[in-house]
């Protein structure tokens, strides 16, 4: 892979079109992906906006709903979950490495409508029958490494039990 460099960016003299610039900045930003506010003040900073023009830039963007961290952390939440089959202790290091808000993940309510319906079981068992349905510490390894929690992994091969015992009646 390469380093790509960023894009450098000519920064008005006059605080006022510098904030437009920025601004411009910032909307391209989102656009291209979503972003937390510390990913947005990032990036910005990197491209030589100035703090307070940043700072007024990002207060814009959340004020008007275009930047979201809630939002953005139960999406994530999902996708780690049902995409990459995380579980909640390797979702939440997951999130801080993202830089979410700390406080915000922290809070975070598993049981919350956006996340009520992910069955971290269900995730677990899929896991199992894919290395080949085994009851191994291999497996268990691999499970704790994807931040699966004991609990989760019994269910997971409580069902499968079931579901072996179902299909040999």
């Amino acid at each position: 892979m390469y380093n790509r460099r960023k894009k450098t960016v000519r920064i008005p003299d006059s605080p006022e079109e510098a904030y437009q610039a920025a601004l411009k900045t910032a909307l391209n930003i989102i656009g291209f992906k979503d972003n937390t506010e510390a990913q947005l003040r990032q990036k910005l900073t990197e491209r030589g906006y100035k703090a307070e023009t940043v700072d007024d830039v990002a207060a814009f963007m959340v004020a008007k709903g275009y930047v979201n961290d809630e939002r953005m952390l139960y999406r994530t939440v999902r996708l780690m979950a049902e995409g990459k089959g995380y579980g909640k202790l390797r979702i939440r290091q997951e999130l801080r490495l993202k830089q979410f808000p700390s406080e915000l993940v922290e809070s975070l309510d598993w049981d919350r409508e956006e996340l009520a319906d992910i069955d971290f079981a269900e995730i677990c068992r899929k896991w199992i029958v894919k290395r080949g349905g085994t009851r191994d510490e291999k497996t268990y390894a691999f499970l704790r490494r994807h931040g699966h929690v004991t609990s989760d992994v019994r269910e997971a091969y409580r069902r499968l039990a079931e579901e072996t015992q179902s299909d040999t009646e």
